[in-house]
């Protein structure tokens, strides 16, 4: 999701696409050149320190008021799916942000909130379905502080759903709805879609750390293959759509290889990892780039950086979003 912030200033335009994947866990941040290419990515695992090691990378490679991307993790913001209220254009990002009023803990002056709809055929065409994020007003100014102190021009926020989305666009055409499984170290998420249009997304409390060590994983990966499967029969049943052919897993890294091997042998759909080098322009190691994924998503999404997309033939677009977060410093 496109998340427009009124409040940030307006600053000197330059080519190219910093990307910044914050969380608990860390950073990933990736530099498109205006080539299109990823020419830097690396992750950092000390969160509280973000401001340090942006300013230093800054520094280090003339990213002074380059465009930036900030992608959230799923942990700072409430993803709900709500039916779309049934008002005027103009009038929908208020009543929207009035369908929170029971599902927040807080006053809505206080919420960041944003939102993207669903395709008009979901739930087989009986009610207009969006998802809505929203997170405290606060808490996302921390996480854009140390962006702007560092000297990176941030001009948008994007929640790792949509970020991870803004690849799929660069996939084989394939027949059939396509499932993208994304495990990060404590959790993780789905993306269901179809013709380039999410259908349904959802969190689970799984994550690639659940798997990390030797000894047997069966148990957790049961768990996440039940609710993997309850996805694929919630498109199949209430959204109406018909089969999920592909499920591509990520990251592609040692750590999820066992798992893509088991759900190879219980799921009735081709599984394979997401091999974001396919996807992108870039030199660099296989496994860096798969960490970064949400944040490669982000530098690379539609209307940013068009030419790193060699594969996208279909012409198919994201979700669009069409909120703003209403901020003010």
């Amino acid at each position: 999701m496109k998340i427009t912030i009124p409040w940030l200033k307006n600053k000197k335009a330059t080519t190219g696409r910093v990307a910044v994947a914050m969380g608990p866990d860390g950073l990933r941040v990736v530099n498109i050149n205006a080539a299109g290419a990823v020419d830097f990515c690396c992750s950092y695992p000390q969160a509280g320190e973000a401001e340090q090691i942006l300013r230093g990378l800054v520094d280090e490679h003339d990213w002074q008021d380059k465009p930036c991307s900030l992608v959230l993790h799923p942990l700072y913001y409430q993803l709900t799916l709500a039916e779309s209220p049934e008002v005027q254009a103009g009038e929908m990002a208020e009543a929207v942000r009035w369908r929170l009023k029971d599902l927040v803990d807080y006053p809505l002056s206080d919420a960041a909130v944003d939102y993207f709809s669903l395709p008009k055929d979901a739930y087989r065409g009986r009610k207009s379905m969006l998802y809505v994020a929203v997170m405290r007003k606060n808490s996302l100014q921390s996480l854009v502080q140390p962006i702007e102190a560092a000297g990176l021009a941030l001009d948008c926020i994007e929640v790792s759903e949509l970020a991870l989305h803004n690849l799929s666009a660069a996939l084989p055409e394939v027949r059939g709805g396509t499932a993208i499984l994304h495990l990060l170290e404590g959790e993780g998420f789905i993306n269901l879609i179809e013709d380039g249009q999410i259908y349904l997304s959802r969190k689970m409390d799984i994550g690639y750390s659940s798997f990390a060590g030797e000894g047997d994983h069966l148990q957790q990966f049961e768990a996440l293959l039940l609710e993997i499967q309850r996805s694929l029969d919630f498109y199949e049943s209430q959204l109406g759509k018909g089969i999920i052919s592909n499920l591509f897993y990520s990251p592609a890294i040692s750590a999820t290889a066992d798992l893509g091997d088991f759900l190879s042998m219980q799921l009735g759909v081709n599984v394979a990892p997401l091999n974001v080098s396919a996807l992108v322009q870039s030199d660099l190691p296989a496994a860096e780039l798969a960490l970064a994924v949400t944040a490669l998503g982000a530098a690379t999404g539609p209307g940013k950086q068009a030419s790193s997309q060699p594969n996208n033939q279909s012409g198919n677009q994201s979700n669009h979003a069409k909120g703003a977060v209403n901020a003010a410093h």
